[in-house]
């Protein structure tokens, strides 16, 4: 840069003061005054030019809006720089206008080379001078260090200017009448801001960070943050413009909206944020429209959703500024065009862990999480939703309430997550006022709405909406969307792909709260519970011969639902509502792996209703044989198969000869009978089109084949016929493949097994069987066993007994935990053999003959390795007495076996020999060519 110093002017050398200045704005003010600009130009000169000679000021240049002066002394610049001010500030404009100028002094030694000033210091100069706005004076170091005790100055720190390699300090002048606060100044690292300092760290959210930097550095103009009350958009907004600063030269500024009810003063307060001042002759939006118009600048728009009647003053910024960009946060989107919507999702659990951990621990130094406290803290953030704000309220409470106290208190919410910092906006600092904060901006249809909703637990479809709250002044469609874009709802799809919309826990409790202070909860949890009572018995009519998979999908997704409907019978002891949805449920329960929890419920329902209905009845029989409780089932089934056959329905019918069937054949090991039994069932199942009784039948009759004396081969054709016969019926189709792959194992075709296995394991996953997925670790067991594989038999065992023990099934779980002992046995593993040879026997029912010859036969066998000879013969001779009882032919011989193992290991090689062949004469009957091979080598 360079200066033309005018003819007859003597400039100061050595040591020399360089003053700039320009007027703030003055391409708008000519737009604003047009023919009048030239008069009022001229007069800003008169003043500035008086002003600086009047300091001993040299005007080296005054070309258009601009000055650049020379003093020889700071003292003098910094007074000519004040009297311009002020002679601006008190001159009478005509029309009220105000001429707002900027001005920069720097101290140096800038050389004269032909009449110029050149120099380092004259670029100086003007960067300081460019880094300031209308109406503030800006000094560097080097001019303040001369003036010693003269002006008032405020230190504004160090600041990197354009084109000057290292940060340099500023200062303002400041007297008494002028303005002294602007905004921030305009420097490369401080590019204009207020972003105010957070007072602690953002934990977690750099995906969220990472994807709504990417949306606005992609051409996007405007974003918008969107989720509830609590999920931390603010603090989210807060980081990304930090993150993003750099990138836009004319600044970022966060505009508090919080406080602004009225959607006309949105304007004024993103004008009074960027400093600026009515301007007479126009409007706000005007003044901001000629600011922004140039500028490359982030407005960070907070709490937008209480004056959404602005979005369209917001989008005319964007349309005059091209330059301009939104970062907004609002409970609902401003629906701009251009606009893209982000909703922020509550914290995962990782980081809600952490941000509870690092609250916590600041509340109260000495706290940690622990391995003893660790399920606590996740439970609390599980149950606080993830939401920032809920667990910031929630953390400085382990100053009293260690995480297990705490948590027990969470039912209450709203009354415990109080007392926010003081220094919050008052909505932040309860949970209450900030989800009140999004309801009161609710129209009254709305929060009528919004309130009924709140009886659904886990959300709702839309037609159990409209049948919840038809009467309400509102389209419920409508509705829902409406509350799902202010956030106060959510919405997924269901597995069928209908939407199911539903609420955040700290939300639905505010909802609840809602009704319980109008009068109305209990109406509403009433009307809730006979519209899920009415939903469970369509399914358990419509799964008996339709696509039961996707029927009890439903109930899946329904399942908080339909406990909140048998919470709410219990408690107000409805005996009638009670018993029927225990009745309509028993299916679903046992299918799905609610054993534990369904079991219970029908018991209390019985128990209420002091009578037992046969279908009532017979659910509870299924679930007792799943929880492996076999003490008087035998006369329950019964009970169950006269009732049924009264009533003279041929499903309840299927169900209750299959309910036999299992007790014979399953449980007491009379296969024969059992399957007496299931070809009962089969013929009412297919009598009536019942496809998952039918099914069922079917599964039973192939499990007989497996384990019962039917030969190998004609096992294997009985599932060939029917499979044939079953096309088109998935679940069949699933247990003949499952059943045949063990069959073939047995014959030596172990490739063949795998693949027919894992086939069939696939279709039960993909229709929702959970249960007998897990019981087809019994299968993979004998596949993997027979082609000398235990290490495979064992991990798909130890998943099989998760699963089942999660479900609180435990008469298969016992038989896995038995199969699992003899996987470890053999390999060699005898400490966790012994241990669930226990499981087994503490699980197993004491009819359920399979199970108590599995637990003994393992445990003679790790009796035996470790030379308690006596014992081991004890247990092993048991095991081979249970096993005879039944016409489990397999069983039998695989008893024998394990009982030659036994006495060969103590040296008794004779008696050895004829257990083999026992066990050898029994496999070749059934056709189970491995297994006679290893009890012949054993025998000879």
């Amino acid at each position: 840069r360079h200066a033309i110093v005018p003819a007859m002017a003597e400039l100061p050398t050595g040591t020399v003061t360089l003053l700039f200045t320009d007027i703030e704005g003055s391409t708008r003010l000519l737009r604003r005054v047009g023919d009048a600009y030239a008069d009022l130009l001229g007069e800003h000169r008169r003043l500035l030019a008086e002003a600086f000679e009047h300091h001993r000021g040299t005007i080296v240049d005054s070309e258009g809006d601009a000055f650049f002066v020379a003093f020889a002394s700071a003292r003098d610049a910094a007074a000519g720089a004040e009297a311009g001010q002020r002679a601006l500030a008190e001159h009478p404009w005509p029309g009220g206008e105000e001429l707002r100028v900027r001005m920069g002094l720097h101290t140096g030694e800038p050389r004269l080379v032909e009449g110029r000033y050149v120099g380092l210091d004259v670029h100086h100069a003007a960067r300081v001078m460019a880094a300031g706005h209308g109406g503030q004076v800006l000094l560097s170091e080097s001019t303040r260090a001369l003036l010693g005790d003269g002006p008032r100055l405020r230190d504004l720190g160090e600041h990197r200017l354009k084109d000057l390699s290292h940060p340099q300090r500023l200062y303002q002048l400041e007297a008494d009448g002028l303005p002294a606060e602007f905004p921030p100044l305009k420097t490369l690292d401080n590019r204009p801001t207020n972003l105010p300092v957070q007072p602690n760290e953002l934990i977690g959210r750099e995906r969220e960070l990472e994807e709504a930097a990417a949306l606005l550095r992609n051409g996007l103009r405007a974003l918008t943050l969107t989720g509830p009350g609590g999920t931390g958009k603010t603090r989210l907004a807060l980081q990304l413009a930090a993150d993003v600063v750099e990138e836009f030269p004319d600044g970022v500024f966060f505009v508090s909206l919080a406080p602004v009810r009225d959607w006309e003063l949105v304007a004024p307060t993103i004008a009074r944020t960027l400093g600026l001042r009515e301007q007479p002759g126009e409007t706000v939006l005007e003044t901001l429209d000629g600011y922004l118009g140039d500028k490359e600048l982030l407005l960070v728009l907070d709490n937008f959703e209480q004056v959404l009647a602005a979005a369209p003053a917001a989008a005319g910024l964007c349309a005059s500024a091209p330059g301009l960009k939104l970062l907004v946060t609002s409970r609902t989107p401003l629906h701009l065009s251009g606009e893209r919507t982000y909703p922020v999702p509550p914290l995962e659990l990782p980081e809600s862990v952490r941000l509870f951990a690092e609250r916590a621990h600041a509340a109260a130094l000495e706290f940690d999480v622990t391995d003893e406290n660790e399920d606590a803290v996740a439970e609390i953030c599980r149950r606080l939703d993830g939401l920032p704000l809920a667990i910031e309220l929630a953390a400085p409470r382990i100053r009293s309430l260690p995480p297990p106290a705490l948590l027990r208190r969470l039912d209450q919410r709203l009354k415990l997550l109080t007392g926010g910092a003081r220094d919050l906006d008052e909505r932040q600092r309860t949970l209450r006022a900030t989800i009140e904060w999004s309801y009161e901006l609710l129209p009254d249809a709305e929060r009528a709405l919004f309130a009924r909703l709140g009886v659904f637990v886990g959300g709702s479809r839309l037609d159990e909406a409209e049948a919840l709250c038809g009467g309400i002044e509102v389209d419920v469609l409508d509705g829902l969307q409406s509350l799902v874009e202010k956030s106060l709802l959510r919405q997924r799809p269901d597995a069928d792909g209908e939407p199911r919309f539903w609420m955040l826990e700290t939300i639905r409790e505010f909802a609840l709260s809602l009704l319980e202070a109008e009068g109305t909860l209990a109406e509403a949890r009433r009307a809730h519970a006979e519209l899920f009572l009415a939903v469970a018995e369509h399914v358990d009519l419509a799964s008996r011969t339709g696509d039961q998979a996707a029927l009890f999908d439903r109930l899946d997704a329904d399942n908080a639902n339909l406990r909140a409907a048998v919470d709410f019978a219990e408690e107000t002891d409805d005996s009638e509502l009670m018993l029927r949805v225990a009745t309509a449920l028993w299916g679903f329960w046992a299918t799905r792996g609610h054993i534990a929890e369904g079991t219970a419920v029908l018991e209390d329902a019985l128990a209420m209703a002091g009578e037992r209905p046969a279908r009532a009845l017979l659910g509870l029989c299924t679930m007792r044989i799943l929880r492996g409780e076999a003490s008087g089932l035998e006369e329950d089934i019964r009970e169950a198969l006269r009732a049924c056959e009264e009533l003279g329905d041929d499903y309840s019918l299927a169900q209750a000869w299959n309910l036999q069937g299992r007790l014979d054949g399953s449980l007491l090991g009379r296969l024969g009978a059992g399957e007496g039994s299931w070809r009962e069932a089969l013929r009412f199942a297919e009598r009536g089109g019942f496809s998952a009784e039918k099914a069922e039948s079917v599964n039973w009759l192939l499990i007989s084949a497996i384990f019962g004396p039917l030969p190998v081969d004609e096992g294997i054709a009985r599932c060939k016929e029917f499979a044939n016969a079953a096309a088109g019926e998935p679940t069949i189709q699933a247990w003949c493949s499952c059943g045949q792959g063990v069959l073939e194992a047995m014959r030596g075709d172990f490739g063949i097994a795998r693949e027919l296995l894992a086939a069939g394991r696939q279709l039960l996953e993909e229709l929702g069987q959970p249960v007998w997925v897990a019981v087809t670790g019994q299968e993979v067991f004998f596949v993997e066993m027979l082609a000398g594989d235990p290490a495979a038999a064992a991990a798909a065992l130890r998943r099989s007994d998760e699963a089942l023990h999660e479900m609180g099934e435990r008469s298969f779980r016992s038989t896995i935990a038995g199969l699992l002992a003899q996987a470890l046995c053999a390999l060699g593993e005898d400490d966790e053999a012994e241990q669930f040879s226990r499981v087994c026997r503490d699980t197993a029912a004491e009819e359920d003959v399979f199970s108590q010859v599995l637990w003994r036969s393992a445990r003679a066998k790790v009796l035996a390795r470790r030379g308690e000879a006596e014992a081991a013969e004890a247990a092993a001779r048991e095991a081979v007495a249970i096993a005879d009882r039944t016409d489990l032919l397999n069983t039998q011989a695989d008893a024998l076996l394990d009982l030659a193992d036994v006495l060969a290991a103590a040296g008794r090689t004779d008696e050895a020999r004829a257990a083999a062949r026992a066990a050898a004469e029994r496999f070749e009957r059934k056709g189970n060519l491995p297994s006679l091979e290893r009890a012949r080598k054993l025998s000879a």
